[in-house]
């Protein structure tokens, strides 16, 4: 397996293959069913007992690896290692992922809307939901452990942003995170529910008259953070 997800030793791209041809593994999660089947492993051919170990030894070990690189060896498209780490970073868990909505999906930094529609559209897959139930049974890592970031206050509660154009004094992943901390919300469009559209430079054009037809106000960096007492 990539290095970069579950990276178990001995489950390389020559074994996966084969194991798929003989029906052993077809998606992720029966991978963690390998250990109750070390008897049909015994019976093939070019895998001895000291390999065999190695790989249970390894699939054991990936139960281990941080949610992050898990989501990322989830195989959804579009979903690279960078993406995986901004959604585990914001959503913690798996739960949260798979309950989110495209638009929301779209405002996490590095996702955008392609990506957030093709997630959205793998979150409401049956198979999608079995598999994550499988592999949360197995003892995968389905969420980030340790506590979250406490919020600054509940100022922005209730209240929900778009982010567009560059900011001067922050970047726009830097102004989300200090929104969320706050307790709002970032979602990635603009409808008549939006509660500020805040502006940076070279905003688009289009969102600016949609957030004026909409009648939402629309601030500044600097006013955003008055709002927040930064």
């Amino acid at each position: 397996m990539s290095r970069k997800a579950l990276n178990i030793d001995g489950l390389g791209a020559e074994t996966v293959g084969r194991f798929f041809d003989l029906n052993l593994v077809k998606t992720p999660a029966d991978i963690y069913d390998l250990p109750q089947r070390r008897a049909e492993l015994v019976g093939l051919e070019r895998l001895g007992e000291k390999s065999i170990d190695n790989l249970l030894a390894g699939i054991e070990q990936s139960k281990t690896v941080p949610f992050a690189r898990v989501l990322f060896g989830l195989g959804i498209r579009y979903v690279g290692e960078t993406v995986a780490q901004k959604l585990a970073l914001h959503y913690r868990t798996i739960g949260a992922i798979l309950a989110a909505m495209a638009p929301e999906l779209a405002a996490v930094p590095e996702v955008g809307g392609i990506i957030a529609d093709s997630l959205a559209h793998w979150s409401q897959q049956p198979e999608s939901h079995e598999l994550v139930r499988r592999l949360t049974e197995a003892g995968v890592a389905m969420e980030v452990s340790g506590e979250p970031p406490q919020n600054l206050s509940e100022r922005l509660a209730g209240l929900t942003f778009v982010l567009s154009g560059v900011f001067e004094n922050y970047s726009r992943e830097q102004l989300q995170e200090l929104i969320q901390r706050h307790g709002g919300k970032i979602t990635g469009s603009i409808s008549k529910k939006l509660s500020y559209l805040v502006a940076g430079d070279n905003m688009g054009p289009a969102k600016r008259e949609k957030a004026l037809g909409f009648k939402v106000p629309i601030v500044s960096e600097t006013e955003l953070l008055a709002i927040v007492g930064e």
